[in-house]
């Protein structure tokens, strides 16, 4: 046989499809995550919420439960847009921020600080891909104690509390749905870019919370002194008050002080940090290493 039929032959045959790619990642990526066994509790406390929530919509519509504990069905909060939103929202964005404080900044570092990138992307696998994967996992995880949870106690008291409450309250499953994505998907782009600057995982959730409060402190700071809302479009919690607000179409006086902002100017805010994150990601993420 001649020696040149002998020489290195690529692969010609298929190539599986790029999704199937980013989920191996996801798949690995969320393997690591339940390794600890205090985010798993963490994860299952965070269920309690909706449950509690159910047991109340429950007891809410059962007037011989409501009796026996002495409680008038008037003295109890509408069950609406504001009560969604005061008793759902506002605490699944808490636990939402805990969950990626946790284990956002910690996702991408490793890959990094252990030349792992270079491997990665001589597979058939881009930059999209990879960051895909790695959000997926944390769109994955935040969906299971947001919005689908959310989705269910909305379905529980349309069925208990008829067409005439359901007609009325169309806008809370998308309100529920819009909110949560929104919140995780630009969290956890946040905490990797920071992923992808600090190779240290404590630093890097040092860093991350800090950023967050530094843009909260620096919006309050701003409104004192100047007034008007332009302070707080440095302050993202500000921007998700407002957009909670606005899309369950709930009572600002029972959410508590919500800055008077446009909601235009809020979901600029969210679009603005998503397309910075996405730019440091894109330059921190490479197929080679600088070697000094």
């Amino acid at each position: 046989m001649a020696i040149f039929q002998k020489a290195y032959q690529g692969y010609a045959g298929p190539l599986s499809p790029p999704m199937s790619r980013t989920l191996v990642i996801f798949r690995y990526a969320l393997a690591d995550v339940f390794q600890s066994r205090l985010f798993v509790a963490f994860f299952f406390v965070c269920l309690l919420l909706s449950v509690l929530l159910m047991c109340f919509i429950y007891v809410y519509h059962n007037l011989e439960l409501l009796l026996q504990f002495e409680v008038v069905p008037e003295e109890l909060m509408a069950i609406d847009g504001t009560f969604f939103a005061f008793t759902m929202q506002l605490p699944q964005n808490g636990l939402l921020f805990l969950m990626i404080l946790a284990i956002g900044p910690t996702m991408i570092s490793p890959d990094i600080r252990n030349n792992a990138m270079p491997l990665y992307l001589s597979r058939p696998i881009n930059k999209s891909s990879y960051i895909l994967g790695k959000l997926l996992v944390l769109v994955f995880l935040g969906s299971l104690i947001s919005w689908l949870p959310g989705l269910l106690l909305f379905f529980l008291q349309a069925y208990l509390g008829g067409g005439d409450w359901l007609g009325n309250n169309l806008q809370i499953p998308v309100a529920s749905m819009a909110t949560s994505l929104t919140w995780i998907i630009s969290l956890s782009l946040l905490a990797f870019a920071v992923s992808a600057r600090v190779n240290s995982k404590a630093v890097a959730r040092i860093v991350f919370f800090g950023l967050l409060m530094l843009g909260s402190i620096l919006g309050e700071v701003i409104e004192e002194v100047f007034g008007g809302w332009g302070g707080y479009i440095v302050n993202v919690f500000a921007a998700l008050e407002v957009l909670t607000t606005a899309l369950y179409n709930a009572d600002p006086d029972v959410l508590g002080f919500v800055p008077k902002m446009p909601v235009e100017i809020a979901v600029m805010q969210f679009f603005f940090l998503v397309v910075m994150t996405l730019l440091i990601l894109t330059r921190r993420i490479r197929a080679f290493q600088v070697v000094s």
